[in-house]
């Protein structure tokens, strides 16, 4: 039997690791657990390389193998303290070859209690995800005015006019899961990157002509395949091919002397034909000797070429055009080194360095390291990959550059002296959206917003889920104390203080059993004193004596607590009563009113 590798990186929805994460994995064709394949992630978020069994390569490279599956499929069940469990089905392993499985965890919503996250893991909480195109007759085609990497792509997942999901993601996820999903990671490195290159040229023609948009839709491209390229939303990716899309991610097919990205229509070339690339005929061209150019052009013509685009949408600054290396100085080394020390505030692993322009051993070792988080060439060097890895990361972790590429930042958090409504633009506005984007990193209910500077719908709405959330009052107006309460979370995220989704301190962890009538001890009365003094700000929690005994008075506050905040009110303390009573009580303490 032939191996793989199957490696796990585990984060939140944004870019910050999660540390200790459990991963189990499973057979998906025997649904046996595989006992001695339980891994945890490490201090960057990942796991060690798991060995799996799977099947032999040969079958990757035979067009006419119809009757054996050439892979092996496992499943993942993926499991950190306060946050939900996470699954993944069907991860293919290829022989001699390294899958990669990415995936984000949302903490638990407390708030809504279990009931909405068995609804949540059921699939059935979909009505904000429901499509609507609303078409605009008479509109006519349009282009944008330069060839631009966006930082992230919509996708439709269902024919154009289906009533489906959208899901947003970063270009390069995208790409990397329609490599995946569209050839296989075994295939001569020449053929994979010639149809790479239709890859990312086909979506950037889609961008670029704005396809999608102009006729009233709110995506960018679709994953049926049909119509557009296959798309598999969360599935796992392949060392091999995410290297090359790293590569030239950039790049795009055009013909000579146009500037659009060509439309480069393709097909597998055997169930299904075409005028444009054949995929299955891709590995006989290499094995005739052809590079991916020549690939390229024997399906579209001798005036096809290669471009690359420096205009890359959330990025620090574009590559300089040459490798950075030990013994290389200058401001181009001076960025690098100061992103990888903000980076490391999130990747302990990446050792911090003094930030001088001199690519010295330390540069190189904090970039091996940057590289080997990253599943890049650990090298050591700064090429082209490596430079626009470690600018994305850097965008991803600080969240700030939408905010200072016009000049604008925030500066010391003061409330703007009058709410900020729908209806309202400017800097105010930005900034809320750019707290309501960082309070999404950890509070389940709160999705990211376009950072435009107008405050619509979307933003209301996501205000009023803030609001909810920490039981403000729920008006979709940012008022001074919603603005207080955004600035401050904004505070403990940048300084690394606790957050919804950190684990509390000691003294306020869950005991690990639930707390009802006839329980006793210290848990006892921490809930009791932190029910008084929630009591004394609400005022319709009963007062208690702390006497570490569930009583009935205790039972009674907390059923009221959980009525005023929403939760089951049965009047045991469990897991989420217990974090929610906590998060109150913490919130209180850093307004000052206890």
């Amino acid at each position: 039997m032939a191996t793989g590798f199957l490696q796990v990186m585990v984060t939140t929805q944004t870019a910050l690791p999660l540390e200790n994460v459990k991963i189990t994995v499973i057979d998906s064709a025997s649904g046996k657990t595989l006992e001695n394949k339980t891994v945890y992630t490490d201090d960057s978020g990942k796991t060690p390389l798991i060995e799996l069994e799977t099947i032999d390569r040969q079958y990757t490279l035979d067009e006419d193998n119809t009757t054996v599956l050439p892979y092996k499929n496992y499943d993942l069940i993926v499991e950190k303290e306060y946050f939900i469990r996470g699954q993944i089905t069907a991860a293919q392993i290829y022989d001699g070859e390294t899958t990669i499985q990415t995936i984000g965890l949302m903490p638990r919503p407390t708030d809504f209690g279990n009931e909405f996250e068995s609804e949540l893991n059921r699939g059935r909480v979909q009505k904000l995800f429901d499509v609507q195109p609303n078409l605009q007759e008479g509109r006519n085609d349009y282009v944008l005015q330069r060839v631009v990497i966006p930082e992230t792509v919509t996708v439709h997942l269902g024919r154009p006019d289906a009533s489906r999901q959208n899901v947003t993601v970063p270009f390069r996820t995208y790409l990397k899961s329609v490599a995946a999903s569209e050839i296989y990671p075994t295939w001569p490195e020449q053929a994979l990157r010639a149809n790479i290159h239709c890859q990312i040229s086909f979506i950037l023609n889609r961008i670029y002509t704005e396809w999608y948009r102009s006729r009233g839709y709110n995506f960018d491209i679709t994953n049926s395949t049909s119509f557009d390229q296959k798309y598999i939303h969360n599935r796992a990716t392949f060392e091999s091919t995410d290297r090359i899309v790293d590569e030239i991610f950039n790049t795009y097919v055009t013909r000579q002397f146009n500037r659009e990205p060509y439309f480069t229509e393709y097909c597998d070339g055997k169930q299904v034909t075409c005028n444009g690339l054949k995929q299955w005929g891709t590995v006989d061209l290499v094995n005739r000797g052809m590079n991916a150019l020549e690939i390229l052009r024997y399906y579209y013509g001798d005036d096809i070429q290669i471009n690359e685009t420096d205009y890359i949408s959330a990025v620090n600054s574009s590559y300089p055009g040459y490798p950075l290396r030990r013994g290389s100085t200058g401001e181009n080394v001076r960025i690098i080194q100061a992103q990888l020390n903000r980076i490391s505030d999130n990747y302990p692993a990446i050792d911090k360095q003094t930030v001088d322009g001199v690519f010295g051993t330390s540069t190189e070792n904090a970039v091996k390291t940057f590289q080997r988080i990253f599943n890049l060439t650990s090298d050591g060097v700064v090429g082209k990959s490596t430079w626009y890895k470690i600018s994305y990361i850097y965008v991803a972790v600080k969240k700030l550059a939408e905010l200072t590429s016009e000049g604008e930042s925030i500066q010391d958090g003061a409330y703007p002296g009058r709410p900020v409504r729908q209806g309202d633009r400017g800097l105010n506005v930005t900034i809320v959206q750019f707290y309501l984007n960082q309070a999404a990193q950890y509070v389940s209910t709160v999705s990211p917003v376009t950072l435009d500077g107008v405050f619509g719908s979307g933003t209301r709405q996501q205000v009023l889920n803030f609001q909810r959330y920490y039981n403000l009052t729920a008006d979709g107006v940012v008022g001074q104390l919603t603005w207080d309460k955004m600035y401050r979370l904004f505070l403990s995220i940048r300084d690394g203080v606790d957050t919804p989704a950190q684990t509390p301190p000691a003294s306020a962890t869950y005991p690990g059993s639930p707390l009802r009538i006839g329980s006793s001890g210290g848990n006892v009365s921490r809930v009791q004193n932190w029910l008084n003094d929630i009591g004394r700000v609400y005022g319709q929690i009963p007062s208690l004596t702390v006497d570490g005994r569930f009583g009935p008075a205790t039972q009674s506050a907390v059923i009221v607590f959980q009525q005023v905040f929403n939760l089951s009110a049965d009047g045991v303390v469990g897991p989420t009563t217990w974090n929610r009573i906590y998060a109150v009580w913490q919130d209180l303490v850093a307004d000052g009113l206890i």
